[in-house]
This record gives C-alpha cells, sequence and structure tokens, in this order.
C-alpha cells in the first residue's frame, strides 16, 4: 500500500462512534425556537401561571426534572375553560424538556397533545412549527420514514419538491412562515442525510440555507452548515473505505483516485463547519460551538493535526463548564474521552499516556447522566469507562463497571441498544480470565439482544453502515469462533449419538446465519426490512436429499468451512491464514476475469480447490452427493466456485453449483409453473447512463431470439421499446414466471447504486424493480426466476457482493443467476439459450439446468476459457 494512502486511511475516524449515541444537531430544545413558550402566558396570576414561570427559570438552569415537574402540576391545575393556547405552550415546553433529559417517548407524546390542540385552533403556523419538533425527535431514534412523513411526505403526481398538504413544510409555505419553512427544510435534510440520500440531503439543506440568509434568519446558519459539513464527512469515509477495498486488491491507481477524493470530500466537510463555527461564535452560541466542535474533531484527527485536536479539546473542556446538563453534553463528552482511542475498529484501547485524560472526559459524562437521570447515556459511559479498565488489564474492575452498565441500558427500552454492547464486553473480559462458559453465556446473550433490536439498529441510521463491521459483524464472529473452539475437524459420529461438538456446530450455523441476516439489513437499510422464513433450513434440507450445504466464516486468523451432509452430523474444516486465502481468491477471480488469456492456467483454481473442496470430498461421495450450495462469508462470496479446478475436472462437471445468502432468507420452492413465460428486456446498443457510458452487447439479439425460441408465449421489449414505464407497464399487464435481463447493470458497495441499464439509458434499481413486480396484476404469483446476463460485481468487495447476495431477495424472487462481471456475450446467449432448454427437463432443478449449459460449454473447445463461462452464478432457492 503506498504510503500516502496508509497515512489517509490511517488518519480516518468516525465521530458517530457507537450505534446510536449521537444525537442529530437539530434535535433537543428545538433548534430553531426562540426560547421556551412562557411569553403568552406570563401575563396571567394565579397558580398555573407561577408554576409555568417557575418552571421555565428551572429549566433556563438546566434543572429540567424539577421543571417537568411544575409543568405537569400546571396542567393539573389549569380549569376545563382554560385557553387550549395556553395549555400547548406548556405541552411544548415538557417537550422540549423531555428531550434534554433522553424521554423521548415522553417528548413525542407531548408534542402529540400540542399538535392536537393546534390543530382545534385551527392554529396552521403553529401546528407546521409543532410537527416540525416533532419529526426531530424522531430523528434521534432513527425513525426517518416517519419525520420525512411529518415534514414533507412528497406528493404524487405533483412536482418533484411539492409537500402533502398537512405536512410542516407545507403548512410553514402556506402560512409564509419563513422561520418554519428554515425548521422544516433543515430537519429534512438531515432525515435525507441519515437515510444516506445524500444528494437529496445536500439540496434540501441548500435550499434552507439560501432561505435563512434572505428571509433573516441567519441565526440557523450554523445548524445548516453542520449539517451539510456531515454530508461530506460521509462521502469522504465512504471513499476512504473504497481506496482501502481497491488497495486490497493491488489496484494502485484506483485506490489512489479514491483516496484523493475523500481527501476533497473532507476538505469541503471542514470548510462548511469551520463556517458553522464561525457564525456561532459571532452570535456566541456556546451550544451551537460545542456540537460544532465535536464534529470537527474527527476532521482533525483524520489529517494528523495534533496542534488543531489538542486546541478543540481544550475549548471543549472550556465549554462543558458553562453549558447545562443536557443529553447533548453527556454524549459529547462520552466522544471525547473516546478520542483518544486510535482509528479503528470498536473497543480499541486509548493510546498509551492518555488515559487519565481519556477517564476524566468519560466521567464528566457518567456524572452528566447521573444528574440528569439519562439512563442510556449513563450506560455508554458506564460501559466505556469498563472499557478503559479492560484494556489496562483491571478486569475486576472492568467487570464491576460493565455490569454497571448492563444494569443502566436496562432501566428504560430506548437504553437497550447498548446493552449488547455491554454484554459482548462481559464475554471478552470473561474470556481473558479464562471463563470460557461464562463467556460463550455472555457472547450469546449479547447476540439474543441485538436480534431483538436488530431492525432497528441496523437501518437506524446510514452512516452506521460503514462502522457495521466494528460494531456488530466482530461480536457475531467472535461468538462463531468460541462455538467452534474446540472442535475438532471432520468429526464422523454416527447421527444417533451427536457429542458436544456436533450441537456446537449447529449453534454456530445458526448464529452465521443470523450473521448473513444482519448483514444484508444493514446494507439495504430503511429499503428492504428482512424477515427470515419460518423453518426454512429444516425445509429446505428436506426438499435436497442430494444436496450439501456449504457455510464459510472468515475469522481474522483462520477461515471455517461448515459442512451440512443428508444424514451426517455437520462436519468442519479449517484453512489457515485467511488473509493469504483472501489474496488466493483475488487472484483467481481476476485471473478468470482475463478471459481473452488462452490457455487459461489452472495452478490457482488448484489450489483454492485442495482448500475448498478436497477436504470434504470423501463425506460428499459417501453421501452420494451431486449438488453443493454455498453460503460464503466476505471475500469468499466473489469465487465463482464453478470453476474450482481439481486437476482434470472443473467443480461444475461434478456437482451442480449454487449460492444462497442464508437458508432462513431461502423461500422453499413450490412445484415448479409448468408454462414457463419470460418478459425478456434488453439492450443491445451503447448508452449513457448513471454518468457513464456502457457499450454495446452485440449477442444481446440472438440472446432474446433464444429466450422467446425456448419459452413459447414469452415477451420481449429490446433496445428502444425497453424502458422503465414498459417494463412496468408490462409486469402489470401479464403474470411472468421469469424475468431476464439482458443489460448491463452493476452491484455497488452502495445499495442504491444497485441498478439494469434500459435500453434508453434509464437506471432501474432493485427496489424499484421490486416494486414494479409488487404493483402488478394482484393474480401475479412470486416470480420465479430473475436472470442478469451482464451485470458487473467489484472483485473483492464485500459490501458490493452483498448486493449480489441479496439479488433475489431484493427483486422479489425465489432465485437469481447474476453474472460476477460483464463476459463474453455470445457466449453467455449459447449458455442462456442452453439453460432455458434444460430448464423444462423435469428431472432437472434450476442449478442442474445451469450445470449442464455450462458442460456445454466447456465441451465446446478450450477457446470458450472459464472466464467466459464461470461468472454466472444462480443465487437463491437452486430447486
Amino acid at each position: 500500500m503506498p504510503n500516502r494512502l496508509r497515512r489517509r486511511l490511517n488518519g480516518l475516524w468516525s465521530l458517530l462512534f457507537l450505534v446510536g449515541l449521537m444525537l442529530a444537531i437539530w434535535s433537543g430544545q428545538g433548534w430553531w425556537s426562540s426560547g421556551l413558550a412562557n411569553d403568552a402566558i406570563a401575563p396571567q396570576t394565579g397558580t398555573p401561571a407561577q408554576l409555568v414561570q417557575t418552571g421555565v427559570s428551572l429549566y433556563q438552569a438546566g434543572d429540567y426534572q424539577s421543571a417537568i415537574d411544575r409543568w405537569q402540576r400546571a396542567l393539573q391545575s389549569y380549569g376545563p375553560d382554560a385557553e387550549p393556547s395556553q395549555r400547548a405552550l406548556v405541552y411544548e415546553n415538557l417537550a422540549r424538556a423531555h428531550q434534554q433529559v433522553g424521554q423521548p417517548a415522553e417528548a413525542l407524546d407531548a408534542w402529540a397533545a400540542a399538535t392536537t390542540l393546534y390543530r382545534e385552533l385551527g392554529d396552521s403556523l403553529h401546528l407546521g412549527r409543532t410537527l416540525t419538533e416533532q419529526a426531530q425527535v424522531h430523528l434521534s431514534l432513527g425513525q426517518h420514514r416517519r419525520a420525512i412523513a411529518l415534514l414533507c411526505l412528497p406528493a404524487t403526481e405533483a412536482p418533484a419538491d411539492a409537500c402533502t398538504p398537512g405536512s410542516a413544510l407545507a403548512l410553514a409555505t402556506a402560512t409564509d412562515d419563513a422561520l418554519g419553512e428554515v425548521a422544516a427544510l433543515g430537519s429534512l435534510g438531515e432525515a435525507y442525510r441519515l437515510q444516506g440520500d445524500y444528494p437529496e440531503a445536500e439540496t434540501v439543506l441548500q435550499r434552507g440555507l439560501k432561505l435563512a440568509q434572505s428571509s433573516g434568519y441567519g441565526q440557523f446558519e450554523g445548524a445548516l452548515l453542520n449539517s451539510l459539513g456531515s454530508i461530506f464527512q460521509r462521502r469522504s469515509r465512504l471513499d476512504y473505505r473504497r481506496a482501502e477495498a481497491a488497495s486490497q486488491l493491488g489496484l494502485t491507481g484506483i485506490a489512489n483516485t479514491f483516496s484523493d477524493q475523500a481527501q476533497g470530500q473532507a476538505q469541503q466537510a471542514q470548510q462548511f463547519l469551520e463556517q458553522a463555527l464561525e457564525r456561532a461564535q459571532q452570535q456566541g452560541n456556546l451550544a451551537a460551538e460545542w456540537q460544532t466542535r465535536l464534529n470537527l474533531l474527527p476532521l482533525y484527527r483524520q489529517q494528523d493535526a495534533p496542534t488543531a485536536v489538542d486546541a478543540t479539546r481544550r475549548r471543549l473542556g472550556e465549554l462543558i463548564t458553562q453549558l447545562p446538563a443536557s443529553r447533548a453534553a453527556a454524549y459529547g463528552a462520552i466522544a471525547v474521552g473516546r478520542s483518544y482511542q486510535p482509528v479503528g475498529t470498536t473497543f480499541r484501547c486509548a493510546l498509551p499516556g492518555s488515559e487519565a485524560e481519556a477517564q476524566t472526559w468519560l466521567d464528566q459524562g457518567a456524572a452528566i447522566a447521573t444528574q440528569i437521570d439519562d439512563h442510556r447515556a449513563h450506560s455508554f459511559a458506564l460501559g466505556e469507562l469498563g472499557h478503559l479498565r479492560e484494556c489496562q488489564g483491571q478486569l475486576n474492575a472492568a467487570m464491576a463497571l460493565t455490569q454497571q452498565a448492563q444494569i443502566a441500558a436496562t432501566q428504560g427500552l430506548e437504553a437497550a441498544d447498548s446493552l449488547y454492547l455491554w454484554q459482548w464486553q462481559a464475554g471478552r473480559i470473561n474470556r481473558r480470565q479464562g471463563n470460557a462458559e461464562a463467556a460463550l453465556a455472555a457472547y450469546t446473550q449479547a447476540v439474543t439482544t441485538l436480534e431483538s433490536i436488530r431492525t432497528e439498529i441496523l437501518v437506524a441510521d446510514r452512516d452506521v453502515q460503514f462502522d457495521f463491521r466494528d460494531t456488530v459483524k466482530p461480536l457475531y464472529r467472535e461468538l462463531i469462533e468460541l462455538q467452534l473452539s474446540g472442535v475438532a475437524s471432520l468429526q464422523a459420529v454416527a447421527k444417533q449419538d451427536l457429542p458436544p461438538s456436533a450441537s456446537a456446530l449447529e449453534s454456530a450455523l445458526v448464529t452465521a446465519d443470523a450473521l448473513r441476516l444482519a448483514e444484508l439489513q444493514n446494507y439495504f437499510g430503511n429499503d428492504c426490512i428482512l424477515n427470515p422464513v419460518a423453518q426454512a433450513r429444516v425445509d429446505l434440507l428436506a426438499q435436497s436429499s442430494n444436496t450439501a450445504v456449504i457455510s464459510s466464516v472468515v475469522l481474522p486468523q483462520r477461515t471455517a468451512l461448515i459442512a451440512n451432509l443428508p444424514n451426517q452430523p455437520p462436519q468442519l474444516v479449517w484453512i489457515d491464514n485467511s488473509s493469504q486465502l483472501r489474496d488466493t481468491v483475488v487472484q483467481f477471480r481476476l485471473g478468470l476475469e482475463a478471459f481473452y488469456t488462452e490457455p487459461y492456467d489452472t495452478t490457482v483454481a488448484e489450489q483454492l480447490y485442495g482448500q475448498l473442496i478436497k477436504p470434504l470430498e470423501p463425506a460428499l461421495k459417501a453421501g452420494n452427493i451431486t449438488t453443493l450450495v454455498f453460503i460464503h462469508d466476505g471475500f469468499l462470496r466473489s469465487v465463482p466456485m464453478a470453476a474450482l479446478y481439481d486437476g482434470s475436472q472443473f467443480l461444475i462437471e461434478k456437482y451442480a453449483v449454487a449460492t444462497t445468502p442464508a437458508l432462513t432468507l431461502t423461500t422453499a420452492a413450490p412445484q415448479r409453473p409448468k408454462n414457463l413465460q419470460a418478459l425478456v428486456l434488453g439492450s443491445s446498443q451503447a448508452v449513457v447512463a448513471a454518468g457513464r457510458r456502457f457499450p454495446p452487447i452485440p449477442a444481446v439479439p440472438t440472446e432474446v431470439a433464444s429466450v422467446l425460441a425456448a419459452l413459447p408465449g414469452s415477451q420481449a421489449l429490446l433496445d428502444e421499446a425497453f424502458s422503465e414505464a414498459q417494463l412496468k407497464q408490462a409486469l402489470q399487464a401479464t403474470p411472468f414466471s421469469i424475468l431476464h435481463f439482458a443489460t448491463h447493470g452493476q452491484f455497488s458497495p452502495d445499495p442504491a447504486q444497485n441498478f439494469i441499464v434500459t435500453g434508453q439509458g434509464e437506471t432501474v434499481t432493485f427496489g424499484q424493480l421490486e416494486g414494479f413486480i409488487q404493483s402488478g396484476n394482484s393474480n401475479n404469483s412470486q416470480i420465479d426466476l430473475v436472470m442478469l446476463t451482464a451485470c458487473d460485481t467489484a472483485a473483492g468487495d464485500d459490501r458490493a457482493t452483498l448486493g449480489l447476495a441479496g439479488v433475489a431477495i431484493r427483486a422479489g424472487a425465489r432465485s437469481a443467476i447474476a453474472s460476477l462481471w460483464q463476459a463474453d456475450d455470445a457466449t453467455t446467449a449459447q449458455i442462456t439459450q442452453d439453460f432455458y432448454r434444460f430448464l423444462k427437463e423435469p428431472k432437472l432443478n434450476k442449478a442442474q439446468a445451469l450445470q449442464q449449459a455450462q458442460i456445454h460449454a466447456i465441451r465446446r473447445g478450450p477457446s470458450v476459457t472459464p472466464g467466459k463461462w464461470a461468472p454466472l452464478i444462480l443465487v437463491g432457492n437452486w430447486l
């Protein structure tokens, strides 16, 4: 790796250091609010008014809980004739106070009560502002769709920037409320940013910034600039990850390009944030300065700028003594405490000599959390203090703090998202203390907790997706490693008497399946909520008497292969040196992609066969196995297993081969439709789409014609006739069992960039395709097969291969056949023709039909190298 790239990658650090830890800049009191709502009540006399005013004084002094008590008593004291507007204002104050002490459920109740009162009054201006603040609470909970629905909910069949009447932005526009409009735009921009829709977020935030400047609300520029800076921070992080992936493949030029892009994005982020800092200082807004400096801290660390880092920490130390105790202050203190850790995965240890400074900040965070009675913040502070003791080798003290963190995390539902972290930490500590049984129990508890909140955690913040490998993946992998410890390889045990080792292998398989589900959920985010198919493992294995399912788990030091065979206990194979295996896999994949090279060198293919298949061959032969289904992990997902070579034959010549992301996500197939009909969509001409030129695919017309000939009653849309509108219309008009795409497509680290290209140069994402299928004819049954013959997936990019692994799920189909790279189009057209011919044979399932088609390609001679036939892989149900 070039030194320049290494320095930049080593400097990468994420402020959003734990799942859901930091609140959005827009949350809290309500960033646009001029203060607590008390002016309308002050002129009155009597007990309720006095309670309200006392509550305001307590709030301003930072005693939020006492303020809540006074306002609740004021509401109880109001008589039946009290003005609704007075009660609405008190509910607003209550909501803001509940937000400050980390009680979002109570805050939402209060905002809902205020909203109801403003609707009764017909006060559209205050109704719109209240909806915006309600949306901000949803944002703090990671509920982005709910926030967007309250803020705008884009109207159908209307201009792109039009919102549904009654939403916050629509109300602000209708009442000429520039302040409310700036607020709604700022919150809407944050919602899009946290969803990962950075282009839309930037557009909305720039619109809000322009309005704030032109309408005299420049005091809110800082918040908008902060959000814009955060967008470029996330873009920078994504480009750094891409640079890292390219560097691992030895693609120095591409790595440096991404690294340069990342540096440019980071510089843009810094410009926005330093402008926000300037605004905060000009206005004397200490809370805004606090948040902005917290956002700048990771950027200065990324630049290896110790002077700026030290100055930022010093100023933050001054600010925290001047700010009232609040959730933002508590989390900020914890963030600064963690900033003494080196860049890297979660639970790294503070740099030598900095432990005392780290502890000072963490102690401050814990004290603030205790003061405001915020269980979630207290849980994070105690847990991080426990980790500090863990790093110092003070394991008994570490365990005591970790257990306290767990207790704090169980005090409220909202705090449960930290519980799994401290159960995980307890597992690590037990492991270091040699308590294997206690360690396994703690790890199991951690995964169980994470599974219970899986959807909320994994889609809560698109930013967190980039930290998924640090905050979630290692937990599953470490548990699997514990479950497999002590299990001997390739144990042959009678089915009737399964020893503990076989049970451990089954447990490891269940955990591995849970990891696959978590990875895909995290990858797709809010766009696709995944639910396991009940009894899928049992159902599928019962239907496949001659099928072996081989799962891989890549651990830091070595890689495990676990084989499930009919009427046999699971069997384990260890492959030493995961790093070396990855290098071999990348070399194999890149060699295949150079398919124009003749003759093909099978050396690497034989080496991988020896590692991945040969140790299992005796069991495969004993079980009369004819089909291999792989559930691969990490970099192994990019391996076209069919092209492995035993010295005389390719694997596909011996076994039908399929892959699936997880058995619990694979739908058991009913009997295959007797009348197979396909909607065939092709693009043979060069098109420009998504900012790049896609070359022509001359053999597409031949491929399309062969599908129509093989499957009578099918329909085709070719070139100009293949548009997004025509695709949608065709799916609505006729039920098809097969969708066949002979067109360019790609799978990307960013799921929003997974698409197919129409003949008119449009891009259709798999999420859109799923929507088209679901909105089709009411009699349209589930698609049985989606075939994509000209897609491209970056070699060695683990996130990109997640898109390929989930294509059948995302397209709403039982199975998919997709290409790992854009192969020789003439060979692909012939394989397609042969596949459909074999698929019509009742005795052959989809895996066997593809096997026969690829064997026929091999037998056409040495000019048809593996790179021409191997990229087509079957994903999902293989029957």
